[in-house]
């Protein structure tokens, strides 16, 4: 997805929000680190991700490398305390696919400090009924249905520490199936998505049958440069399920070679006007 005017309020205001959770940050430094590369980078030809990634990039060498580490911990926690109600869900349900698609979309609500998202995980505990109720404004989950009856790969691209959580319902469901599971994390901690470390803390790696990660500091996948073990996986899968509006915007322009499912919340107005939703909606959007 290119970069849009609605871009610039909304990235600055994930960078002053990172400049401010710890106490000692030097907040300023980090900010006008952020606006200046952002300045120079900024051309509406250019894909959101590129240019958040090297805004971040110049923020966190002045923050350190994982501003987010306390809140990524605090997410995972809140979290797990709905993985037995979340369960409870799916398996009363007469069509468990759809609820467990349920469940891990609004796990994408925790995108902290994001347009959209929520600013702290306790904000979760009052809102998973509401969001549970809310449905699905895109379900595209037959299509994903359609390639379960078979043996074969999915390759599950992650994004929100405290979402990841539930997306371990989802994960276990479509193992159940006879999937093959490959989980995708990120290179290198960048906002509050999950890393590697992210992903043993919270036993996230136990429920896949292998995880890998994309190599390097970025804002979703860098498709210009994924690591060969992972486009393997790519293009040996049956479909893709890619989380998050980070992975969205990763994703969107490019030619994939196989069905991708994005399963998220439509956040902000240019990724909503893009899959053809209104703003605040869960979505499960297959294209491919």
């Amino acid at each position: 997805m290119r970069i849009h005017t609605d871009c610039v309020p909304c990235l600055m205001k994930r960078v002053l929000f990172q400049s401010r959770l710890s106490e000692g940050m030097d907040e300023k430094a980090s900010v006008e680190a952020g606006l200046k590369v952002f300045a120079e980078g900024f051309d509406y030809s250019r894909k959101s991700v590129d240019v958040a990634t090297e805004v971040h990039r110049a923020s966190y060498a002045v923050l350190g490398e994982d501003p987010y580490h306390d809140l990524k911990v605090r997410a995972d926690e809140v979290a797990a305390k709905y993985m037995d109600l979340a369960q409870k869900f799916v398996d009363s349900s007469d069509d468990k696919l759809r609820a467990a698609l349920m469940v891990a979309v609004i796990g994408n609500i925790m995108d902290f400090g994001s347009t959209g998202g929520i600013d702290n995980p306790e904000l979760f505990e009052k809102m998973f009924d509401k969001l549970i109720d809310q449905g699905l404004g895109i379900d595209d989950s037959d299509r994903i249905e359609a390639v379960l009856d078979k043996p074969g790969t999915v390759v599950y691209m992650f994004d929100n520490c405290g979402e990841t959580q539930l997306d371990k319902i989802l994960i276990r469901y479509l193992r159940s199936r006879g999937k093959r599971v490959v989980g995708m994390v990120r290179g290198r901690p960048i906002l509050n998505d999950v890393t590697r470390e992210d992903a043993v803390r919270s036993r996230l790696d136990k429920e896949l049958d292998l995880m890998l990660d994309t190599g390097c500091f970025y804002v979703g996948i860098d498709w210009n440069d994924v690591p060969e073990d992972l486009m393997r996986e790519i293009e040996g899968c049956d479909i893709i399920i890619a989380k998050g509006m980070g992975n969205y915007e990763s994703l969107s322009d490019e030619t994939i070679p196989v069905p991708v499912a994005h399963v998220l919340r439509t956040k902000c107005k240019p990724v909503a006007d893009s899959i053809g939703a209104p703003l605040d909606q869960n979505v499960v959007y297959v294209r491919g």
